[in-house]
C-alpha cells in the first residue's frame, strides 16, 4: 500500500503516512488573516535570497508560522515548505534526510487539502497510478514535492527502498508532468529522467525512456543547469557515455548563473555538484 511504502521511505516519519482527511476549520479572525499573510510574505522576501542559509532558514521558521495560521483549502505554506526542504536537502548534505523528510510531509498536507480524493483514494487502499489520476490541476506541484522528495530520500537509503516505492514515485511523477510539466522547471520531466536512469531495467527503468524525459526537461526549461547534472550523474553514467559526462558538465560550469536570475540559487547549486562529479571521473567510467 502507498502508505506503507511511504513510511519505508520516509523512516522517522509518523506511522501512518497518509492520515485521514482533516476536517474544515473554522473562518480565521482578520488578526490572523494578517498576522498570516505576514508571515507569508516575510518567509517568500527570505526564500528569495535561500542561497544564504541564513535567510533560508529564516524563510523556513516563517513558513512555519504561516502554517500556523493557514485556514481554508489553498495551502500555500505547506507548498513553500516543501520548496524550501528540497532546497536545503541539495544546499546541506549532511541535513539532506531530515530535509527530504520535511518536504515530503509538508507536500503530502497540501496534496491531501487541495486533492481530498487522491486522500480518500489512498486511505481505501488504491495504489500507484489509480490514486494519482484522483489528482487534479491544484494539486499538480504538492503531488510533484511529494513524488520527488520521497524518490530522493528511497535513492539515499538504497536499492531496496528504491523498489518499496518505486511503483508509486513513477506514477506521481507522470501525473504531475501531464498537470502541469513546467512546475519547478520542469521538474517533473527533470526528475523522471533521472528516476528511470536510476530504476534497474526489470523494475521498469531504462536509457531510452530516460533520455526523453531528459530531452523534455530541456525544451521546457533550457536554463535550468540541474537537468544537464542530473543527466550526467544518472544517464550518462547508466551508458557509461564518457563524453556525454563530460560535455554535460561542461555546459553547466560554463553557464552565466546571472543570465537567469530565477534560477541563480539553483544554478549556483549545479555548479557545486557539476565540479565534484567531474572530480568522480575516474571511478564513474
Amino acid at each position: 500500500m502507498l502508505a506503507l511504502a511511504l513510511a519505508l521511505a520516509l523512516a522517522a516519519a509518523p506511522a501512518t503516512a497518509v492520515p485521514p482527511v482533516a476536517p474544515a476549520v473554522a473562518p480565521a479572525s482578520a488578526a490572523d488573516t494578517g498576522a498570516y499573510e505576514s508571515a507569508l510574505r516575510a518567509g517568500r522576501e527570505a526564500f528569495s535570497r535561500r542561497g544564504e542559509p541564513a535567510q533560508l532558514t529564516e524563510a523556513t521558521a516563517a513558513f512555519e508560522r504561516a502554517r500556523a495560521l493557514e485556514t481554508g483549502s489553498e495551502p500555500a505554506a505547506d507548498v513553500w515548505l516543501a520548496r524550501a526542504h528540497a532546497f536545503r536537502a541539495r544546499a546541506d548534505p549532511q541535513a539532506a534526510r531530515e530535509a527530504l523528510r520535511g518536504c515530503a510531509r509538508a507536500a503530502e498536507r497540501a496534496l491531501r487539502r487541495t486533492s481530498p480524493e487522491w486522500a480518500r483514494a489512498v486511505e481505501r487502499g488504491e495504489e500507484g497510478s489509480p490514486a494519482a489520476t484522483r489528482v487534479e490541476k491544484a494539486g499538480a506541484e504538492p503531488l510533484y514535492w511529494l513524488a520527488v522528495c520521497t524518490a530522493d530520500l528511497a535513492r539515499s537509503r538504497g536499492v531496496a527502498a528504491v523498489l518499496a516505492v518505486k511503483d508509486e514515485v513513477r506514477p506521481m511523477l507522470e501525473r504531475a508532468a501531464i498537470l502541469d510539466p513546467e512546475v519547478d522547471h520542469a521538474g517533473p520531466h527533470r526528475a523522471l529522467g533521472a528516476w528511470l536512469a536510476a530504476l534497474p531495467s526489470a523494475a521498469g527503468g531504462g536509457a531510452n525512456a530516460s533520455r526523453r524525459s531528459f530531452d523534455r526537461a530541456r525544451a521546457l526549461a533550457p536554463d535550468d543547469l540541474t537537468a544537464r547534472v542530473r543527466e550526467a550523474e544518472t544517464w550518462a553514467v547508466l551508458v557509461q557515455d564518457r563524453a556525454a559526462f563530460l560535455r554535460l558538465l561542461d555546459e553547466v560550469l560554463a553557464f552565466d548563473v546571472s543570465s537567469a536570475p530565477a534560477l541563480a540559487p539553483e544554478n549556483a547549486l549545479a555548479r557545486k555538484e557539476a565540479e565534484a562529479l567531474r572530480a568522480r571521473l575516474d571511478r564513474l567510467f
